[in-house]
């Protein structure tokens, strides 16, 4: 009861400012930032122009619903179809302009998660089928201040983080609902309960030095589990994001960006993850110290005309020890072509791939036990196309198709027999405001 009594409290003091305030990163005298159906309701969406007039005084807010329909069509553990969705409030605040901290940003956001996915139920797969989906509850997610240094080219931000709205991101890959082309799940599956990402964040302090536009080096220290380590549902465990857990070993991601000029634009990342603390042989089950993980990024632009027409691909790769982790080896990529259906300028077409290597220690492990069926991999192919109906709200049809779902693992209710590779349908509809 605890902790319901806090996430009721935080959501109401965010919902309370964001009655009050305007859009993310919203210009006073302009509209929106990112699109939001605000540009087509009457008034700008600001009766009265109290949005407007409060994101003149830093305070600024969001509001965003993204409902999804998923059928199993075929394999998996069980066919049929389900819905999930997730509204979101958030809440931005330029204490400079506020209360006259030079320098200083505070961040709120909470979620209302409702439905169930089809992975956890339907398919049993590693790389989730929905990037929102999640145990149905409210809760906070990320909660910090930002202070920027040296004319904004040193920031630190410090409170509950989130690693994967900043690290191991391609910028290309948010047009995906797959969990994997998110945060991989190479990190989903090796770091400890999953790690400071969605839907779970957990205290941290994250720096950027970005000395000019095209160098930026980060690097962020977190509690190494957003819930107790040894819970079997991190979810449920820390289930309204209220946990504060700060007595875990911690979890170091260091990365750095460089944005070139190829011909056309492109981003090239390189980083890594070290994890303090026990682990244990995939194999033997022997106690292993730390753990660890690299990986490199590349987002290109190479094909543009204009603004709205062009064609991106992204690539990633990473690696961990064999001994202490599930995946070894990890890539995906994808292409994402925009504006080229004539008279839908802000239309997108993309497919991606992602593919995961079960470790040979968890192989061998398998092999020990006699078990009738071998882990070996999982892979994921995904296609779509996000159609804007006006600015802020998107229609996207989408199909995948899932390769050895677990990583190729005995049916639950089959004995002797794998999960059967899954194709499934879906649609996702997203309203931002």
């Amino acid at each position: 009861m605890r902790a319901v009594a806090e996430v009721i409290l935080l959501v109401a003091a965010v919902l309370a400012v964001d009655a009050a305030a305007g859009a993310r990163a919203e210009d006073p005298s302009g509209p929106p930032a990112n699109p939001s159906i605000a540009s087509s309701l009457p008034m700008g969406g600001d009766p009265g122009g109290v949005r407007a007039n409060l994101a003149g005084v830093g305070i600024t807010y969001g509001v965003n619903y993204v409902g999804e329909f998923f059928d199993v069509a075929r394999g998996g553990v069980t066919r049929g179809s389900s819905i999930n969705g997730r509204i979101e409030g958030y809440t931005d605040v330029d204490l400079d302009k506020f209360v006259g901290w030079k320098g200083g940003t505070f961040h709120a956001n909470v979620y209302y998660i409702h439905g169930e996915g089809p992975s956890t139920k339907r398919i049993g797969n590693i790389f989730a089928v929905s990037n929102i989906e999640a145990l149905e509850t409210a809760r906070l997610f990320e909660l910090w201040i930002e202070q920027a240094l040296l004319a904004d080219k040193l920031t630190i931000r410090f409170g509950q983080l989130a690693a994967d709205g900043e690290f191991f991101i391609s910028e290309t890959a948010g047009q995906f609902f797959n969990g994997t082309f998110g945060w991989p799940g190479i990190t989903a599956a090796n770091v400890i309960q999953g790690g400071p990402a969605y839907p779970l964040a957990t205290p941290g302090v994250r720096v950027q030095f970005a000395p000019n536009e095209n160098l930026a080096i980060l690097a962020g220290l977190f509690n190494g589990s957003p819930a107790d380590p040894t819970a079997a549902d991190p979810q449920r465990d820390n289930r309204h994001g209220t946990n504060f857990r700060i007595e875990d070993p911690p979890l170091l991601m260091v990365e750095g960006q460089f944005k070139y000029q190829f011909g056309l634009p492109g981003t090239l990342k390189l980083g890594g993850w070290k994890q303090f603390g026990e682990f244990t042989d995939q194999r033997t089950g022997a106690p292993v110290s730390r753990d660890h993980g690299l990986y490199a990024i590349v987002d290109q632009q190479i094909w543009a005309n204009g603004e709205d027409q062009g064609v991106s691909v992204f690539g990633r790769i990473s690696g961990s020890p064999d001994r202490q982790n599930l995946i070894a080896f990890y890539f995906d990529t994808g292409i994402v072509v925009s504006g080229l259906v004539p008279g839908r300028a802000k239309d997108s077409f993309g497919a991606a791939f992602g593919y995961g290597d079960i470790s040979s220690r968890a192989r061998d492990a398998d092999a020990d036990a006699a078990l009738p069926v071998i882990r070996d991999d999982e892979a994921v192919l995904e296609v779509n196309y996000q159609a804007e109906i006006i600015p802020g709200w998107t229609v996207v049809p989408d199909f995948q198709y899932i390769w050895h779902p677990g990583g190729h693992i005995e049916h639950p209710d089959r004995p002797g027999t794998a999960i059967a590779n899954a194709a499934v349908f879906g649609v996702r509809t997203s309203i931002n405001y």
